[in-house]
């Protein structure tokens, strides 16, 4: 192995295409089986049908594909989920009118705030290539 695969402890790193989709894995499918018993959480959070759906379908690819060593598959997932919840967070925030429940802005501050995370891991190796290039 070489040295950027490996860290001083001999464990191999992980990228944080890897992280991403590990971590937003996990964190939504918490939310869908949240939603399975509740239909708010604390009022802060408001589960429907469509957004259970999508939560159970971000969270499962997720931790699917951070099993996988194939960093193109994170990339791409970092990609489209990435915009998929920045382009839902932003919806609900400036045309709330658009969905049949009223989300709450804890739901859109989640969305947003793990989309633009995704776009960051992406980020993060275009800035590392850049970097590498120009020493």
């Amino acid at each position: 192995m070489t040295d950027e695969t490996v860290s001083d402890t001999n464990l191999p790193k992980t990228s944080p295409e890897k992280n991403y989709a590990r971590t937003t894995g996990w964190i939504y499918l918490v939310v869908a089986i949240t939603s399975l018993f509740t239909d708010n959480l604390w009022h802060m959070l408001h589960f429907s049908t469509s957004a259970t759906i999508a939560s159970f379908a971000i969270g499962l690819t997720g931790l699917t594909i951070s099993r996988s060593s194939n960093n193109t598959y994170h990339r791409y997932y970092n990609l489209f989920a990435g915009a998929t919840l920045t382009v839902w967070g932003l919806t609900g925030t400036l045309y709330p009118q658009w969905f049949k429940t009223t989300p709450l802005p804890l739901d859109n501050g989640l969305h947003v705030i793990t989309g633009i995370w995704g776009f960051y891991g992406v980020g993060s190796l275009f800035w590392s290539r850049i970097s590498r290039k120009s020493s």
